[in-house]
């Protein structure tokens, strides 16, 4: 122990020291400012703070100045560890090496300093990592709002720490992607949701729609706009539970149809349905893979004949599936 901690112990001393299997050896030669370089860049993978911190290290890069970048290559995951000291991490800053500056740019472990100065990388890969890196403080992550590429945008657009100033600035992003991306955002505000599900792009106006703080009159206007051109929506597509309870009780008998046969309606709904006036809407109950044992069992005692066969034949074909049904076989 006190050999690998000397600094008079020779490198091939130091050497033999580390071949010895006792970690906490090893651990000092890495400190030892007479270990070998070549034997520093094989420690480092197991002592990086140790290499980094060793007293030869500034003395060593004056020998080689593209020693950081060996000791990197020999373990590129360093970026993950905390409090590395300032000499190595302004060299990766300013390393001609793309994807070193992306790695660090990307490390959540990176301090907010340091991506402060990447977001001015020339790269906009660089940027891109800033941009979504969750230790990007707002006023960079609102700098990186304006960016020139619209990759850089997208990604401060998905950063879960976005300031609301600029999420209202990318809400109008002439790129729609981006504005799909604020769209979706859980933490858009209500009014700009409002104005997203009126945007000129679908897949903009669908991000809004499926977005938990858009307010449900908005959806519902949107999904009453869009029936009236293809009333499928309401067939095929898993919407909110407010629309279809809506939908239900509306008087066009074609949309309760459309909401009768959709596998996505809720239980309750498809049960009130089975009780409309209509025999088109109850036999669409009686057809839905997804009808319930207790609904089908209603509908095998319709009035209708038809609407008894079918629903009894179901009964019969999904004997083993409704045998599953928890909510009507507690035991």
């Amino acid at each position: 122990m006190k050999q690998a901690i000397d600094a008079t112990t020779s490198s091939e001393e130091l050497r033999k020291l580390a071949d010895n299997h006792n970690g906490a050896v090893r651990k000092l030669v890495a400190s030892n400012p007479n270990t070998p370089p070549d034997l520093l860049v094989e420690l480092f993978i197991e002592y990086p703070h140790q290499v980094l911190n060793n007293p030869v290290i500034e003395l060593l890069l004056l020998e080689n100045p593209d020693f950081f970048k060996e000791l990197y290559q020999n373990n590129p995951y360093i970026f993950n560890e905390d409090a590395l000291p300032s000499l190595f991490k302004e060299w990766a800053v300013n390393c001609s090496d793309e994807g070193i500056r992306k790695n660090l740019a990307s490390n959540e472990n990176t301090h907010e300093s340091l991506l402060v100065k990447l977001a001015k990388d020339t790269s906009v890969e660089v940027r891109c990592h800033v941009a979504g890196n969750h230790r990007t403080n707002p006023d960079t992550l609102k700098q990186l709002a304006e960016d020139k590429s619209k990759k850089v945008r997208l990604a401060v657009a998905e950063n879960k720490n976005i300031p609301i100033c600029a999420l209202l600035k990318l809400a109008t992003d002439k790129s729609y992607e981006v504005r799909s991306k604020v769209a979706a955002h859980t933490k858009t505000p209500s009014d700009i949701l409002e104005k997203l599900i009126q945007d000129s792009n679908g897949i903009v106006r669908f991000g809004a729609a499926r977005n938990p703080n858009t307010p449900q009159n908005s959806v519902n206007k949107l999904l009453e706009k869009l029936i009236r051109h293809d009333i499928r929506i309401i067939q095929e597509y898993k919407l909110p539970q407010s629309f279809l309870e809506w939908a239900v009780n509306h008087q066009d008998t074609n949309i309760r149809v459309a909401v009768a046969c959709n596998s996505n309606t809720p239980q309750s709904l498809l049960m009130q349905l089975a009780q409309d006036k209509e025999i088109c809407v109850r036999t669409a109950v009686a057809k839905n893979s997804k009808s319930s044992r207790k609904t089908l069992t209603k509908l095998s005692q319709d009035e209708n004949e038809t609407i008894c066969f079918i629903a009894a034949w179901t009964l019969q074909e999904r004997s083993e599936y409704y045998y599953f049904d928890y909510d009507e076989n507690p035991f």
